[in-house]
């Protein structure tokens, strides 16, 4: 990822960089499952599926894929816009999981990669979680992922980015 940042640096994140989908999920802000998940209000299935554990919950109702259809399908306008598009709704989506829930214990997971195979389109994700000491990380080894480009974040690394 700091090889993508490097190339395309991203500052003065803003609302309007958030597709307005994502801005609306943020806007209605973070909410708690009966398990104890932390999960953004929108995203929430109307029907609801077992999960393993609320690693597992988090992760599966806030990771979604970043709205890409209207970018070219190859080339730096692209890259540069899916980091600055997911970078802007980490960050917004964290702040609001910091006023709703007191503690900055959420994380985003920004990652962009080609879609294999022949595929040399360049997609991106979103994902939030907790992090808790007690259990595994979302990522393991995060250092070492292959294949893609992917980065933790907390609120506090906003500032890296205005």
């Amino acid at each position: 990822m700091s090889e993508l940042l490097q190339e395309f640096p991203v500052v003065d994140l803003k609302d309007e960089d958030t597709p307005p989908m994502f801005l609306e999920v943020k806007r209605e802000g973070w909410s708690y499952t009966p398990n104890g998940a932390r999960v953004l209000t929108g995203l929430i299935p109307d029907v609801a599926a077992p999960y393993f554990d609320v690693l597992q919950e988090e992760t599966s109702i806030n990771g979604r894929g970043m709205i890409d259809y209207d970018l070219p399908p190859t080339g730096p306008e692209r890259t540069g816009t899916l980091l600055q598009r997911c970078l802007s709704y980490a960050f917004g989506a964290l702040d609001m999981a910091n006023k709703a829930f007191g503690d900055q214990k959420v994380r985003a997971y920004v990652s962009l990669s080609l879609g294999g195979g022949d595929d040399d389109t360049m997609t991106a994700n979103v994902t939030f979680c907790t992090t808790d000491p007690n259990v595994a990380p979302y990522i393991r080894d995060l250092e070492n992922v292959q294949n893609e480009a992917i980065i933790e974040l907390s609120l506090d690394d906003r500032s890296l980015w205005n």
